[in-house]
């Protein structure tokens, strides 16, 4: 109808020419018309044409506005429920941020912290349980999308006046004392063991949790500390006033990311949502 031949319109569906034709009689046999009579002027329009284009047109054109429009999200004025899934080691100081963003710049939208590792992210993402992840991701699946976000290093945590010792702490006092460890698999082995073993030293590790919080409040009742990521460190630390200590053996970094499903890449409202996670986690990283 807007070009009046077959050859113009191939072109704007980007489609061949043959193949308008053959669409043009399957609707010359549905709908029982000609539709376009060729002439001296080319292709002329019959009325049923004429009939069905006034009828149909502003449809068209309500699909194209809402296939051509450019999704918006205005945050201050969407309820929307977000969902965040972090281990409790970024829990901590990660969502107090988020909370003083999302009062300020989306007051009514609602914020839901699922707890996550490694072991668990891509069911939770395939799940839609979480809109995005945070943490050490060791494998993703091809449908999943991730953006690296900063490497993190380690600390030593403990109750500097229970256990009668002052930071730095010596790796002396690192091997002798008891430990507290982190592990979501429940292996009673980690990264600071393997760097032990490479100066054939080991610790004793007195408990083993998958809760980081928790390991930060056990060390106000045992005499023992624990290794936790910097972050998580400095947070409990301070809340908990217990101190930290740089490790005193070589312990190598973590890679720090955020995934998320790909068919939410080009979502506006978790766009925001993910820049804003984004700027807390290199804000913290880099104070």
């Amino acid at each position: 109808m807007r070009t009046r031949n077959t050859t113009r319109a191939a072109e704007a569906l980007f489609i061949t020419q043959p193949g308008v034709s053959h669409a043009l009689k399957r609707l010359r046999v549905l709908l029982n018309d000609e539709l376009f009579l060729r002439t001296s002027r080319g292709l002329v329009p019959t009325a049923r044409a004429e009939a069905l284009w006034q009828e149909l047109m502003p449809t068209f054109e309500r699909l194209e506005t809402a296939i051509g429009a450019t999704p918006k999200f205005d945050p201050a004025k969407s309820d929307r429920i977000f969902r965040i899934g972090l281990p409790s080691s970024l829990d901590v100081w990660v969502t107090p941020h988020l909370l003083q963003r999302f009062a300020r710049e989306a007051p009514i939208a609602n914020l839901i912290v699922r707890s996550v590792s490694y072991l668990d992210i891509a069911e939770q993402l395939d799940a839609d349980r979480i809109d995005v992840g945070v943490s050490y991701f060791s494998e993703l699946r091809p449908w999943h999308a991730k953006d690296f976000l900063c490497m993190q290093g380690y600390l030593c945590l403990f109750d500097s006046r229970r256990l009668g010792i002052k930071s730095p702490i010596s790796l002396k006092q690192f091997v002798e004392l008891p430990h507290v460890l982190t592990s979501f698999s429940g292996e009673r082995r980690g990264v600071v063991d393997d760097a032990l073993a490479r100066r054939k030293l080991s610790r004793r590790v007195l408990v083993t949790s998958s809760d980081f919080a928790s390991v930060a409040v056990y060390l106000k009742t045992a005499d023992a500390l624990a290794v936790l990521p910097e972050d998580a460190a400095r947070t409990f630390a301070k809340a908990l006033k217990l101190a930290t200590s740089p490790v005193p053996i070589a312990v190598p970094k973590f890679e720090l990311s955020m995934a998320w499903h790909a068919k939410y890449t080009q979502d506006a409202a978790t766009s925001w949502f993910r820049q804003i996670v984004k700027e807390i986690v290199l804000m913290a990283n880099n104070s």
